[in-house]
């Protein structure tokens, strides 16, 4: 597997909002997996909001709860 293949399967990308929340998509499936724990155990503060075709999954995260810190692929 190329390293550019490799890059493309983990990107992630964050947008910030003005109302509180940011949306995060991510290609990552660690990422994915800490994502859909947070949302089934709090619910109030992340939503799966869509599934892509190529993998991707979009959340919306309250903004108190989002911190940033590196995931490794498990």
């Amino acid at each position: 597997m190329s390293s550019l293949m490799t890059m493309f399967k983990l990107e992630t990308m964050i947008y910030a909002s003005e109302d509180g929340t940011s949306s995060v998509f991510t290609l990552n499936p660690a990422l994915q997996k800490q994502l859909d724990a947070l949302a089934s155990q709090h619910p109030e503060v992340c939503q799966r909001k869509a599934r892509g075709d190529a993998g991707g999954v979009t959340y919306q995260v309250r903004d108190a709860a989002l911190t940033i810190q590196p995931v490794r692929a498990s």
